[in-house]
């Protein structure tokens, strides 16, 4: 275990290198609704399209320096611009701890290839969450392509899918992970998507309306999920998304009787949390997965 000093300088940093990258995620989720690129032009403001300075533009800081407002023409920055770039700060650094300091996934499995890829999707679910909670869609821009990663990734870097119970039906530590993350992928859809099916036809039995209990968007969400944490992953997180949805629902409910709520920040928020705890839960449900593999397998 690293020393307190070097913990709290790498906590520091990872902070800091992580509310750069929130700097990032905020054009991402203002730029892809709008249909613009998130590349070009540089930070600018909406209204008079003056660029933002480098040092009007630092994350966290630059907001409170111009107090929320353009230097040019006063029109206001919305907070949520310091709120991204503290929350991917805290994450980065808070993700550092659990793996690293804390150790909650074991000594063996903290490894900074694997965390980072994991910040890498987190990321990925920050810009997802916020987009779906103001426009109620997910962007496959984002899912399509971190899939496309997650498989690449796997197959560079077998340790990601380390966790994952699947049987060894290949040889060669980098197909099994390649396996490992497309089964992911397909389970995570899968299991979203059939439960999309059946919601809808319940509502239509009920209501005699045509709804999606679930849009297309949070299938392809946990399908991304599925290729970076495996086909377990996939599965803790579609169970423990309700635990965090339950109040943000009854509450939407009550206040707004609004029966459709934006379901991709509850999957990311449940993909954190596997993350954390997914050694330990596969290890309970472990047993029982392998019986079911062998008896597939014919062993």
């Amino acid at each position: 275990m690293p020393d307190e000093l070097s913990v709290t300088l790498w906590a520091v940093w990872l902070f800091v290198f992580g509310a750069c990258v929130g700097s990032f995620l905020n054009v991402c989720i203002y730029r892809l609704p709008a249909g613009l690129s998130v590349v070009w032009p540089p930070s600018h403001c909406t209204t008079c399209l003056k660029r933002i300075a480098w040092h009007d533009n630092l994350p966290i800081l630059g907001w409170f320096l111009l107090r929320g407002r353009c230097r040019h023409c006063g029109e206001r920055f919305s907070a949520q611009y310091a709120g991204i770039e503290a929350l991917t700060g805290l994450v980065f650094a808070g993700f550092y701890l659990a793996y690293f300091v804390w150790q909650v996934r074991g000594p063996d499995l903290a490894r900074w290839d694997v965390y980072l890829v994991h910040m890498a999707l987190l990321s990925a679910l920050i810009v997802c969450s916020v987009i779906d909670l103001r426009t109620k869609e997910i962007y496959t821009v984002v899912t399509y392509g971190g899939m496309a990663v997650a498989v690449v990734l796997s197959a560079l870097l077998p340790a990601l899918q380390a966790p994952s119970h699947v049987p060894q039906w290949f040889a060669g530590a980098r197909l099994s992970a390649v396996v490992s993350s497309l089964l992911g992928l397909v389970v995570g859809g899968a299991i979203v998507w059939v439960t999309a099916l059946l919601g809808r036809l319940v509502l239509l039995l009920k209501r005699s309306e045509r709804r999606d209990a679930m849009g297309f968007g949070d299938v392809l969400l946990v399908a991304m999920i599925g290729a970076v944490l495996g086909w377990e992953g996939a599965v803790l997180t579609f169970f423990l998304a309700p635990f965090f949805g339950l109040t943000y629902g009854l509450w939407q409910l009550a206040r707004h009787r609004d029966h459709e709520v934006p379901y991709g920040p509850f999957l990311s928020m449940g993909a954190g949390a596997v993350m954390l705890a997914q050694r330990g839960l596969v290890a309970w449900f472990g047993p029982g997965v392998s019986a079911i593999w062998q008896v597939i397998g014919g062993g």
